[in-house]
């Protein structure tokens, strides 16, 4: 019966909390290190707990930026200056899409080809924005169904100072059922 309490107080000792992170001891004082001794001063330092993103809201489509990932530099800034839209329907306006990619000589080597499921009437479309700064982004202002047509509006940002050329794209996989009108405010 003895050796079930003392078991007993061991297991409670082992749970008890660590010492409060206001009065953190070295490692010479828990030792009682003797003077003139060496001392070795490890602190235990409490980091604050991790910060979470907010759920992005459950959008009617994909993130597809993948997909044109193999695109250059020269190419993506080219499609965003002359502000063009892209939404394809098949394989074929897929493949084709590559090729004039290819045949425009923007990049030194082919443009690596992803693939993208167009099963079930899912189709592709996006766009390529530049600017100058240190970050840049597309933030959705709004979206929605009017009829037949998904309706989005966005918002290219760039932050910083520094005088970076900066292109990102924006490309989503959504009901190809559906027409597309995709705006960027301000531009």
């Amino acid at each position: 019966m003895i050796a079930k309490f003392c078991l007993l107080l061991c297991l409670l000792a082992a749970c008890a909390p660590p010492p409060p992170a206001s009065a953190p001891q070295t490692a010479a004082a828990q030792a009682g290190a003797s003077e003139g001794a060496p001392t070795l001063a490890a602190t235990t330092e409490i980091l604050p707990a991790p910060t979470f993103s907010p759920t992005p809201p459950n959008y009617p489509w994909t993130d597809e930026n993948a997909v044109v990932s193999g695109l250059c530099f020269a190419a993506a800034q080219q499609m965003a200056q002359q502000n063009q839209r892209f939404v394809l329907r098949s394989a074929q306006e897929h493949s084709d899409f590559y090729d004039a990619m290819d045949s425009a000589d923007l990049c030194l080597r082919p443009v690596a080809r992803a693939p993208f499921d167009f099963s079930g009437g899912r189709a592709l479309a996006g766009l390529w924005s530049a600017g100058r700064g240190c970050t840049a982004r597309h933030e959705v202002l709004a979206y929605g169904l009017d009829g037949s047509t998904l309706n989005i509006t966005l918002h290219f940002l760039t932050q910083g100072n520094c005088d970076y050329e900066l292109v990102r794209p924006f490309w989503i996989g959504f009901d190809g059922r559906l027409a597309l009108n995709l705006t960027i405010a301000g531009g």
